[in-house]
C-alpha cells in the first residue's frame, strides 16, 4: 500500500478519522483534514509528527454545508495541487440514540442525522469525485456506513436510516465514476471512539455487542481497512462495504 506524496481529504478528527489521518501521515501522504471543531483539528495536529504545510493542511468545515464542502476541497486542491482520495469519516449520533422509539422521534433531530451522515457525506463525496477527475483522473474514496447501515435495530431507526443512506450513496455512485475513481464503504460495528462513549452515555450501560470478538474495537482496526480500500491493494474492488464488526450475528 503505497501512500507517499498522495493526497488525501478525511473528515471527522476524532475516532477512526484521526486513525485514518494517522496513518496516511506515517506513510508519507498529504492530508487535508476537515472537522466541524477546531479543537479536534488541533488535537489531531498535536498527534502527527513533523508537520508542515507541505504535508498538512486543516480546514474547520461543517459538512452539512455544500458550500463548506465545496470551499474546503477547492482549497485543498489549491493547496496540494491534486486530489487522490479521500475518507468520509464525519457522522454524528442523536441525544436519544438507543432510547427512542420511532413514534418519540424529534423532526429536527431526524433532519440533523440525515443531513450530518447522509447529506453530509453526499456533499463531500460530490465534490472530490469532481476534484479526483479534474486533477489526478484516479483515486479511491472510502466512506463510514455503520453496521446499523447493514442491519436495522430497535430504537435506532434515524441514525440505522442515515447510515443505509450512505451504502445506497455508495454503491450507485460507484457504477457512476468506475473504472477511474473507486467508491467504498467500511461498516464498523461497535469502536472505542468519542461516539461510542457519547452513547454508552445515553444509553446508561455498556453497548451490547452479538458478535464472535468479546471486545470492542479499535479505531486504529478500522483505519487499517479503510487504508487497503483507499490503496492499490484492493485496485478490483469498489462499490462493496466491508464490515469491521468483531463478527456481528447476521
Amino acid at each position: 500500500m503505497t501512500f507517499n506524496e498522495k493526497v488525501y481529504a478525511i473528515t471527522g478528527l476524532s475516532g477512526i478519522g484521526l486513525a485514518v489521518a494517522r496513518q496516511l501521515h506515517e506513510q508519507g501522504a498529504r492530508i487535508s483534514l476537515a472537522d466541524i471543531s477546531d479543537a479536534a483539528l488541533q488535537n489531531a495536529l498535536a498527534q502527527l509528527p513533523n508537520v508542515n504545510t507541505n504535508n498538512t493542511l486543516t480546514t474547520v468545515v461543517d459538512v452539512g454545508s455544500a458550500a463548506a464542502v465545496n470551499e474546503w476541497i477547492d482549497a485543498t486542491v489549491r493547496h496540494f495541487g491534486r486530489l487522490d482520495g479521500a475518507a468520509n469519516m464525519a457522522g454524528t449520533i442523536g441525544s436519544k440514540h438507543g432510547i427512542e422509539a420511532l413514534t418519540e422521534q424529534d423532526d429536527t433531530e431526524w433532519d440533523m442525522l440525515l443531513r450530518v451522515n447522509l447529506t453530509g457525506t453526499m456533499y463531500c463525496l460530490r465534490a472530490q469525485v469532481k476534484a479526483i477527475q479534474n486533477t489526478s483522473q484516479t483515486g479511491s474514496i472510502v466512506n463510514a456506513a455503520s453496521i446499523l447501515g447493514i442491519r436495522g435495530l430497535g430504537l435506532h431507526a434515524a441514525y440505522s436510516a442515515s447510515k443505509h443512506g450512505v451504502v445506497g450513496l455508495t454503491k450507485s455512485v460507484a457504477k457512476e465514476v468506475g473504472p477511474s475513481i473507486r467508491v467504498n464503504a467500511v461498516a464498523p460495528g461497535a469502536t472505542q471512539t468519542p461516539l461510542l462513549e457519547k452513547a454508552v452515555a445515553i444509553q446508561e450501560k455498556a453497548i451490547s455487542m452479538p458478535t464472535v470478538f468479546p471486545r470492542v474495537g479499535t479505531a486504529d482496526e478500522v483505519a487499517q481497512s479503510v487504508l487497503f480500500l483507499l490503496s492499490d491493494a484492493s485496485s478490483y474492488t469498489t462499490g462493496t462495504v466491508l464490515n469491521v464488526d468483531g463478527g456481528w450475528d447476521p
